[in-house]
């Protein structure tokens, strides 16, 4: 059994799963829960009533509609993650939140609160998933790559870096027609790479009901998304990529995919290798010069010609 397999899901990733059965009060329980999991932890369900405006009655139906055994089992799974819920990070952005330090503060709250991010995805990102992921994209035809409001640069820079490394890859981060042009072409040989937060966006569903359609495989890079979409994917990565009421950042995104990337390069070596220096070869043509010298070089000031006198 995987790690991915024994772990339970997050609250996060249960109200993901389940938030199209619920009704409107426990959805607007099982947000409140999701975004607020430290008062969530330790609250009653009277108190956690009051504070969604809803009835303590309403918590506990939430917490069973989740899959608890009740509120005191949705309280024992929150107070068991505590230890990475309740950051030093997290604390010191809610305190410069409250008394809005400098700019060093906010420097290093977010330094600190992205080391967290990264140590906690190194356990919660399955390893035998990561090794599975690296083998689809080593064998696939082109690897497409999917990431929408904001993700599209992301996906270019790992499609070029992936290029350069001797695999046929592109982003599809386009919206409306132009993404039926981008899917068109896509086959059952290649592998598609979503990247989906913590809701799928149209763009994505589309991309996963037309996957599935015509067997292309899909690898999942998600923060909470994974039960509700483990069975529609080949492959899931799940990594805390942004806190609930935070300004969403795409570091974590980044440092996986260019983990994959670096991991497909070591797959292959000597391809990766010679596909680098080609490239190299390339730039040297282009550039008149050997690559080896262009730090020696340096350009020619334009001359000024002097003034005209009339």
């Amino acid at each position: 059994m995987t790690v991915a397999e024994s772990k339970p899901p997050t609250l996060q990733e249960r109200v993901a799963a389940r938030i199209g059965t619920l009704t409107v009060t426990e959805r607007r329980v099982a947000e409140y829960l999701s975004a607020h999991p430290q008062e969530a932890a330790f609250s009653s369900a009277e108190e956690l009533g009051r504070a969604t405006g809803t009835s303590d009655a309403s918590v506990v139906r939430t917490a069973k509609a989740l899959g608890f055994d009740g509120l005191p089992g949705l309280k024992r799974s929150l107070q068991g993650h505590l230890q990475s819920l309740l950051t030093p990070a997290n604390r010191l952005s809610a305190s410069l939140e409250s008394v809005g330090e400098g700019p060093e503060g906010v420097l290093s709250a977010t330094l600190r609160d992205h080391i967290e991010r990264l140590t906690e995805a190194e356990r919660t990102i399955d390893s035998d998933e990561f090794r599975k992921a690296v083998e689809l994209i080593e064998a696939a035809r082109e690897t497409v790559i999917c990431g929408f409001a904001g993700l599209g640069g992301v996906s270019e820079y790992i499609a070029t870096h992936l290029t350069r490394i001797g695999h046929r890859a592109r982003a599809a981060s386009d919206t409306g027609y132009r993404l039926a042009d981008r899917l068109l072409l896509v086959e059952p040989e290649d592998v598609v790479i979503v990247i989906g937060h913590n809701r799928i966006n149209r763009e994505s569903r589309i991309i996963l009901d037309y996957c599935t359609a015509t067997g292309i495989p899909v690898i999942l890079l998600t923060d909470t998304l994974g039960e509700a979409l483990r069975d529609e994917v080949a492959v899931v990565l799940s990594a805390p990529m942004s806190r609930p009421g935070t300004f969403t950042s795409q570091a974590t995104v980044l440092i996986l995919l260019e983990a994959l990337t670096i991991a497909v390069a070591a797959h292959d070596r000597d391809r990766a290798l010679g596909y680098t220096e080609r490239m190299n070869q390339l730039r040297e043509e282009l550039n008149g010069y050997s690559l080896a010298d262009e730090g020696l070089l340096t350009l020619p000031k334009a001359k000024r010609k002097p003034p005209r006198h009339k």
